[in-house]
């Protein structure tokens, strides 16, 4: 089955998109999409909730097996201790590694069975699974028709379920939910954090349902000016903001996304995300252009700056000859 994917994001304070604590991640030739929203109070919760969507996208794992989920959650954990320059942080900062990064895990997958005999030809099925409040819309002609594991904004206000980046002894209270989703030919698959959530859901709620249809084709910058007019008038709330769309059916996938938080942010519109793996070369080409175009800066400055030395110089010799002249 394929699908094609359209993700935006949007921090809580635009103007410094590297604080941004969610993450996501794609694969449309996997058949597999993940959200996941870091806990802000936590410590390097950006990185934990990007080492879950990116180790689900790589192997989702096996949430019944209790024994099995352990393993790999040890194993994201190691990752995310690896990532850490202890010797770097300030004093302050070091005590907060014995409490580690929270985040939610919401993630779709492609079903491999066929559809039933008596179902439409153009049915496609989705394994979702979610810990937390990311929560997954199934929207079909512009309406949502399924909502999970949120279905009312009233359950936003509780504090979400998240899985740690340490074990604290309490990994026992991380319980995941699942479903099996039928989608036909066209649907919208939508996964979203709990801000994005809370706002289509008090729509709905409201008797004014988001319109859908426009997402598909806005741009990045069209979805950030959307979502800060939202805020403005108090319909979102301010918090981190991402938004994946998944147009089920689809026959021409878009490649493997990475979410813009691996790409330094420009000042204009944002870089296109870097194929998987390619990221690393991205950040080096970008680093070397920064720093040539600050040499040249530098470089052009120091001319300058010698030029009108020797101007002030050859200024102050033509006055004392003047003055040697009129003595």
């Amino acid at each position: 089955m394929s699908f094609e994917s359209h993700a935006f994001q949007l921090a809580k304070d635009p103007e410094h998109p590297e604080e941004n604590q969610d993450a996501y991640r794609i694969d449309a030739s996997a058949g597999i999409a993940a959200v996941a929203d870091g806990v802000a109070s936590g410590i390097f919760s950006r990185a934990w909730a990007r080492i879950l969507t990116d180790a689900v996208a790589a192997e989702p794992p096996d949430v019944v097996n209790r024994d099995a989920f352990a393993v790999w959650l040890g194993e994201q954990r190691t990752r995310w201790e690896q990532e850490i320059d202890v010797d770097s942080l300030a004093w302050f900062q070091k005590p907060k590694l014995r409490e580690g990064a929270f985040s939610t895990l919401l993630w779709v997958r492609a079903a491999d069975d066929e559809p039933e005999s008596d179902e439409r030809p153009d049915t496609y099925r989705f394994q979702c699974v979610a810990v937390g409040d990311s929560c997954l819309f199934l929207v079909r002609d512009n309406r949502i028709v399924r909502s999970f594991p949120i279905e009312r904004s009233e359950q936003l206000e509780a504090d979400p379920v998240v899985i740690g980046s340490v074990d604290l002894g309490r990994d026992e209270l991380v319980e995941f939910q699942s479903i099996d989703l039928t989608c036909r030919e066209g649907d919208l698959v939508v996964l979203c954090t709990d801000a994005v959530a809370d706002w289509a859901l008090r729509a709905c709620e409201s008797g004014s349902p988001p319109d859908w249809s426009p997402l598909w084709e806005m741009t990045e910058e069209a979805w950030q000016e959307h979502v800060d007019s939202l805020r403005t008038q108090r319909q979102m709330r301010y918090d981190d903001a991402t938004l994946v769309l998944l147009n089920v059916g689809r026959q021409v996938p878009r490649e493997t996304k990475e979410p813009a938080d691996e790409v330094p942010a420009a000042e204009s519109a944002p870089p296109p995300f870097p194929a998987d793996g390619d990221w690393r070369e991205t950040l080096k080409l970008l680093k070397d252009q920064v720093a040539e175009e600050l040499s040249g800066q530098v470089t052009k400055g120091v001319g300058k700056l010698k030029q009108m030395k020797e101007s002030a110089g050859s200024a102050i010799r033509k006055y004392r000859d003047k003055l040697r002249d009129n003595e």
